[in-house]
């Protein structure tokens, strides 16, 4: 006896990538503001405490490090939804 399997289609497919895609977006801006945070905390301790520069001419170098040091999280967790939502 074989059985034929349907593909989803309708509502629960809908709630399926719906699911997966705010599961995903909600895992991507947790992970982004925790790297974000830990990244600006660890440049402005090396270049204001340990090398002692001033605070005003680092302040925009730390935002710029903290954002792109931020990139590695989202990329891959994009890459994971996009293969869940296959």
């Amino acid at each position: 006896m074989s059985v034929e399997t349907q593909p989803e289609t309708g509502g629960g497919a809908v709630r399926r990538a719906v699911g997966v895609v705010a599961g995903s977006f909600s895992v991507i801006v947790l992970l982004a503001a925790v790297a974000y945070a830990v990244m600006v905390n660890v440049v402005d301790w090396v270049t204001v405490d340990v090398l002692a520069y001033p605070v005003g001419g680092v302040a925009p170098f730390v935002v710029i490090t903290g954002a792109i040091l931020t990139i590695p999280i989202v990329v891959p967790t994009v890459l994971v939804t996009v293969k869940l939502l296959r």
